[in-house]
């Protein structure tokens, strides 16, 4: 079994990359609060994701080349404006998305932080 190059391993990879993604958009959303006509951005990838696992009982090897060509979708919701100056920016839903993306980032690199930690565990076991 290829350890690094597994579903996993790659899943992981993947929601790191869309969380990055996502945490970029919310900071520039957070920062131009008070641009006038500054129309908030999104980042969307877990859909793609789970549409690509569920819709197919393939190799997993076919799988995990699927996984990569997933890549966040930035879109800008054109159609927003909350206030007089046409910002579209709800603050406080920023920043609990800010929050709740954060605590999934960190979760997902504890993950792949215990992955590293068992194939060290496995490696020196000999030793």
């Amino acid at each position: 079994m290829q350890w690094l190059n597994s579903l996993s391993m790659n899943l992981l990879n993947k929601d790191l990359d869309g969380l990055w993604a996502r945490q970029q958009a919310i900071s520039d959303n957070l920062a131009n609060f008070e641009t006038p006509g500054y129309k908030p951005k999104t980042v969307s990838f877990e859909d793609q994701l789970r549409a690509m696992l569920s819709s197919s009982a393939e190799k997993e090897s076919e799988l995990v080349k699927k996984v990569g060509d997933v890549s966040p979708v930035m879109t800008t919701q054109d159609d927003l404006t909350l206030r007089l100056d046409g910002n579209g920016v709800d603050f406080e839903k920023e920043n609990v998305e800010f929050l709740r993306t954060e605590f999934n980032y960190d979760t997902s690199l504890r993950l792949l932080s215990d992955t590293f930690s068992r194939l060290r565990t496995v490696i020196n076991a000999g030793k």
